[in-house]
């Protein structure tokens, strides 16, 4: 796991966990422990290949909201997602 904290804004760069870990709970936990230990914060940020469709669903189920898709090339698009507090 990979984050960055400025301006009171959580940046999220790598939330992963390994494939005979899918399915455990194990993402959501460091997902709350990451909110939990920043309590200043006042969102989070996150992005994601849009299709990797399991890392889109895990990041709107907890909560945070898509706002951007941006074409990187002609087959790769990321996906962005923000959660206010």
């Amino acid at each position: 796991m990979s984050i960055k904290a400025d301006n009171c804004i959580i940046d999220i760069h790598r939330l992963m966990v390994h494939p005979k870990h899918f399915r455990k709970g194990i993402a959501r936990r460091l997902l709350n422990c990451i909110e939990g230990k920043m309590e200043n914060f006042v969102a989070v940020v996150a992005s994601t290949g849009t299709k990797n469709a399991p890392a889109v669903a895990f990041y709107l189920k907890n909560g945070l909201l898509k706002t951007v898709e941006t074409r990187i090339t002609e087959h790769l698009s990321l996906t962005f997602f923000k959660k206010q507090r």
